[in-house]
């Protein structure tokens, strides 16, 4: 093989053809990367990374690119007027560089392909980190229901730039100008958000002082899902702007999880104690309801917030400090992508 070449091993990763014969329809195991029309590069720029001598293989082959954890290979431009790949490793240390000097403009195309997937696949982590976020996939006529009146203009325009933001992360990754000002806007909801857990918050503990009753346990519900929002809100902004900014440095990332892991067990202790004060009082009713003191029974959202109390009680760490911790560690994980002979790439589901 020439110099003039691209090499796999001047990306840190390994391409070998597919053994197996995988069943790409299974979307439990394999997700189809959808790659941006403004690219401008076809997703086959990366079969041509495939060895020469196996290009012949290639028409009726799958190939397996795998790429090791903590590498990340960025293109950069040099003062000299060239371009090359430097290598940073998930300790955020300088591992090495490739040239690309001298490459066929489908070796450029290709190289550029590695940029383009990597935004496709963050896609794909993003995509499945939000669907777990109960709050923040709500409908916004459902929202309407229990969002303050004097907060459902800040937090609405808050979700649905997020959503925005979300959806179309790998065709804003191209345009560095709307990268740039997404990252700023992030930033600010991410402060937002912080004000609006303390507001609901606040509101939650304030409402559990008053007498039970079904209308009051309404009450009750709706500050801790206003309290769920406002904190998924955080969560995401969060993990977005380390997506957008593509600063996978090791400190940058520790630091991030040290400021959620105070702030999401702060909020999560004052619910516990706000919907125990709640829980108590409605324990009491029960009991004098048994003994015949009280009649009729404990409402519906009474029993609900005897569930949650039960919940949170037993949960050992915040679920989104949970979800924070491995959306970050993704990028840093082993990936492998499929290329199938018409120019398809799948991404395997881990």
């Amino acid at each position: 093989m020439s110099d003039s070449q691209l090499r796999p091993a001047d990306f840190n990763c390994e391409i070998a053809p597919c053994e197996t014969h995988p069943d790409f329809d299974d979307s439990t195991r394999f997700k189809k990367v959808e790659f941006p029309e403004q690219a401008g590069l076809a997703a086959n720029s990366l079969l041509q990374l495939i060895p020469a001598q196996a290009a012949a293989d290639a028409v009726s082959s799958t190939y397996v690119l795998r790429f090791p954890k903590g590498i990340h290979g960025t293109l950069l431009n040099l003062n000299q007027g060239g371009q090359s790949t430097t290598m940073v490793d998930a300790t955020g240390h300088f591992a090495g560089t490739a040239s690309l000097y001298k490459v066929d403009p489908a070796a450029v195309a290709a190289f550029q392909m590695f940029s383009v997937a990597s935004f496709a696949t963050g896609q794909y982590f993003l995509a499945d980190i939000s669907s777990k976020l109960t709050e923040v996939n709500r409908k916004l006529d459902d929202l309407l229901v229990f969002l303050q009146a004097s907060k459902r203009t800040e937090l609405l325009s808050e979700l649905t730039f997020v959503k925005y933001a979300l959806a179309n992360f790998s065709t804003i990754m191209l345009s560095e100008p709307q990268r740039m000002a997404t990252i700023g806007n992030l930033q600010r909801a991410k402060i937002k958000a912080v004000a609006d857990m303390e507001f609901y918050t606040e509101q939650l503990e304030d409402s559990v002082g008053a007498k039970t009753n079904e209308n009051q346990a309404r009450t009750v519900l709706q500050n801790k899902q206003g309290i769920d929002l406002a904190s998924q809100l955080y969560a995401i902004s969060t993990i977005m702007e380390a997506y957008y900014a593509q600063n996978w440095n090791k400190s940058y990332l520790a630091n991030i999880k040290a400021d959620a892991k105070p702030l999401f067990a702060l909020s999560q202790n004052r619910m516990i104690g706000a919907l125990k004060t709640f829980s108590d009082k409605i324990n009491k009713e029960i009991e004098s309801k048994k003994k015949g003191l009280l009649k009729g029974d404990v409402s519906a959202s009474e029993h609900k917030i005897l569930e949650l109390s039960d919940v949170l009680n037993a949960q050992p760490e915040s679920p989104l400090l949970v979800l924070v911790k491995d959306a970050l560690d993704k990028p840093s994980a082993p990936t492998e992508l499929y290329l199938r002979p018409n120019g398809e790439v799948y991404q395997k589901v881990v």
